[in-house]
């Protein structure tokens, strides 16, 4: 009974070992790591990304962080099962892990409004796969009620504008996404996004047939951001001609947002 007693004793002391605050600090640390990684280009990154995240949860279920970055390695791990055009059932496993991640985090940290803009974010990821309208327009309010909550928040700002941009202009709420990008691109103190952000907003305002105000923001890019400088002369000659703007080169530049943002984090995307 004494050997079961110190066993079980050694046990619970190697348990809180992990579980202590500064072992979940350590996870966090390598999470950002990792996700800065993958932003970069290294796609073998999210794997150990999700395992060490899934890890830690099971051993510190009370801490929100973690769950929050559980959440956020699995959206990651959603945008590279994009990439590869995986099944619609896989992808939206992975996004109910998020959704459901974020929930937790939620949870423990009820006045969150980030994490209230990222549930949202998955949720509509979910409905978009699932064509549901319903869910997809309760997943657009829940982000909307984030940024009513934190309407100065440049990271839920960046959520919703980066989230609900890639919805079709009949579903998209098109003020909602310019506001954000007007806000983010205020925010900013660096030229190189801030050159994607004129392109973004130049083709959200091209999409919707204002097109004086698509120059406008096509001209402001200062060539910080060559892929953007690049993109912006070829929508300036194209409006030029009278032509519309390629919805293929407008995916091309969206295809930088969400979970593999590349406007700060992958020199790549300028070489």
């Amino acid at each position: 009974m004494r050997r079961s007693i110190g066993t079980l004793t050694l046990v619970c002391l190697a348990v809180g070992a992990l579980a202590s605050p500064d072992r979940e600090a350590e996870v966090l640390a390598r999470a950002r790591q990792l996700q800065l990684q993958f932003r970069q280009g290294n796609l073998q990154s999210v794997d150990p990304l999700v395992k060490d995240l899934e890890t830690a949860v099971a051993q510190a279920p009370n801490n929100a962080d973690l769950w929050e970055a559980l959440g956020n390695a699995y959206m990651s791990q959603q945008g590279l099962l994009y990439q590869s055009q995986s099944e619609p059932d896989l992808l939206i496993g992975v996004g109910e892990r998020a959704r459901d991640a974020y929930a937790r985090a939620l949870a423990l940290d009820k006045k969150n409004a980030l994490l209230l803009a990222s549930h949202g974010m998955a949720r509509m990821s979910i409905a978009s796969l699932k064509q549901d309208p319903s869910a997809l327009k309760s997943a657009i309010e829940e982000m909307n009620s984030a940024v009513r909550e934190a309407p100065k928040s440049t990271p839920v700002r960046l959520t919703r504008g980066f989230t609900i941009i890639h919805l079709p202009i009949g579903l998209r709420d098109t003020a909602a996404v310019t506001a954000d990008l007007k806000f983010v691109m205020d925010a900013t103190t660096r030229r190189r996004p801030e050159d994607v952000l004129h392109v973004l907003l130049g083709d959200v305002y091209a999409e919707t047939g204002q097109l004086e105000n698509a120059r406008r923001e096509y001209k402001q890019v200062t060539g910080a951001s060559s892929f953007a400088a690049e993109q912006s002369r070829a929508r300036l000659e194209d409006l030029k001609k009278g032509a519309a703007v390629s919805p293929a080169a407008i995916a091309q530049v969206r295809a930088g947002t969400g979970s593999r943002c590349v406007m700060c984090h992958a020199p790549g995307v300028d070489n």
